[in-house]
């Protein structure tokens, strides 16, 4: 081989370890967080983030589950019986359902007080996806989403958990003590969706 050629070649192999270098940072870049780690132990807080969002607080959070994906996504469609498997939910009214929907009138405890609203779920089972919107309430106004993706072997899953917290017109309780309120209560709800989709007591 002549040596004009083993540059040529040492080049191209090097241009497509460029490229595919370029391509794997886009990937991580374009997913905007670090990959996750399938065989870490089970964390229902594995990564948290909080921002402003104009007059409102935007939580995001990442769950690394010891649960299938649809057992998980099934838990959490399962509204209606809330009150039988996640803390703090007092009562759920079931109010309407319309194709993809459900509308209830839900009653919890949230920073040590009771709040009722009326919320409306949407769901959409080919993407593991779940979106609520509070239609009205007394306390806190949560709008948000779920997101579900399963492990490679089908054996776990992460959920994506996203709540946008803002102060209802005459609320008493400042936004930020409502975020904190919203986490602690998400937290107790991640515990009891797990025991649901697991079959285990909460």
């Amino acid at each position: 081989m002549l040596r004009g050629d083993r540059f040529a070649l040492t080049m191209g192999a090097a241009w497509a370890r460029s490229a595919a270098l370029a391509g794997f940072v886009l990937l991580v870049a374009g997913c905007g967080e670090r990959a996750i780690d399938w065989s870490a132990p089970e964390n229902l807080l594995l990564r948290e983030k909080s921002s402003k969002v104009d007059d409102k607080v935007k939580l995001e959070y990442v769950s690394l589950v010891d649960a299938t994906a649809k057992s998980v996504y099934d838990a959490l469609t399962d509204v209606e019986h809330y009150a039988d498997f996640i803390p703090a939910v007092d009562s759920v009214q079931l109010l309407g359902v319309n194709d993809n929907t459900k509308t209830v009138q839900i009653a919890q405890r949230v920073i040590g007080r009771q709040s009722n609203a009326k919320v409306e779920w949407t769901f959409h089972p080919d993407q593991l996806r779940i979106e609520f919107k509070t239609l009205v309430s007394n306390l806190s106004n949560n709008d948000g989403s779920y997101e579900i993706i399963a492990s490679p072997d089908g054996k776990r899953c992460v959920v994506r958990s996203t709540f946008i917290v803002a102060e209802p017109t005459g609320s008493a309780a400042p936004i930020g003590v409502l975020a904190s309120g919203t986490r602690e209560a998400f937290l107790a709800a991640a515990r009891g969706v797990k025991a649901r989709a697991t079959g285990t007591k909460k």
